[in-house]
């Protein structure tokens, strides 16, 4: 990673100061993610790609089969949410 030195009015290191001391974060992290969604609005960087992630069913959540009947459980959990 390279390093850059840039000068900033009085105002925004202050207010630098501040948000890092609350939010618990450097500078360094602060003016990247800054500069980052900055490039991104403007276009001239492409937005990171999440992966998609599935996360297992709690265990007791009372479905043992739900792989093979995927169809019967979603039809179970569904009906609760419609009243007659």
């Amino acid at each position: 990673m390279q390093q850059v030195t840039i000068e900033l009015p009085t105002t925004i290191i202050n207010a630098l100061a501040a948000y890092n001391q609350e939010h618990k974060v450097s500078s360094s992290d602060t003016v990247q993610t800054a500069i980052e969604s900055f490039l991104i609005a403007k276009g001239y960087l492409s937005k990171p790609k999440k992966s998609f992630h599935l996360s297992p069913a709690p265990k007791g959540s009372g479905y043992t089969d739900t792989s093979i009947n995927h169809d019967a459980v979603l039809a179970e959990i569904t009906a609760c949410f419609y009243i007659d």
